[in-house]
């Protein structure tokens, strides 16, 4: 790994850790709120609704940081070449490297954040449906995050400041 893609991994750990915290954080506030059911969707007072939001973007946010910034890092430090593969081989192969631990789960990770990113503002059923189901997958991407953030630690070269 050369000086500039240590920096790139570097500041992309930093973008992701700031996102993992702020989910974590997101999570305990509502805890109170979960599990939602379509009528508590449906009557949720605008501050709980504006902390959902939070939530949700906070939740799309790390998934995407995985997905897209930080799975480069690691086949950067594991000098694997990812172009050509599909998101599920780059998943399966961060996997086999020890980067992730499950690349089923970070699937389901990914179809979740899928499902949130359209959230059906008119079927309280659905939304209530993939509420619960970010909300429940928290941990699970919260420990995707800290395998992939360990893997990288443990192998990009000492940082020297200027």
């Amino acid at each position: 790994m050369n000086p500039e893609e240590g920096a790139l991994t570097r500041q992309a750990l930093r973008a992701a850790e700031g996102s993992a915290s702020r989910l974590s954080r997101s999570q305990r506030k509502l805890a109170p709120h979960f599990p939602l059911s379509p009528a508590t969707v449906s009557a949720l007072a605008p501050e709980v609704e504006d902390d959902l939001d939070a939530f949700l973007k906070r939740y799309e946010q790390l998934v995407n940081a995985i997905r897209d910034e930080l799975v480069k890092a690691v086949a950067i430090v594991g000098d694997e070449d990812i172009r050509g593969l599909a998101r599920r081989e780059v998943a399966e192969l961060m996997d086999r490297l020890g980067a992730l631990p499950s690349a089923p789960t970070f699937r389901v990770l990914v179809a979740i954040r899928n499902r949130i990113a359209h959230m059906y503002p008119d079927d309280p059923q659905r939304q209530a449906g993939n509420l619960n189901a970010a909300y429940s997958a928290v941990p699970d991407l919260l420990a995707a995050y800290e395998s992939v953030r360990r893997y990288l630690e443990d192998r990009l070269p000492p940082h020297r400041s200027g």
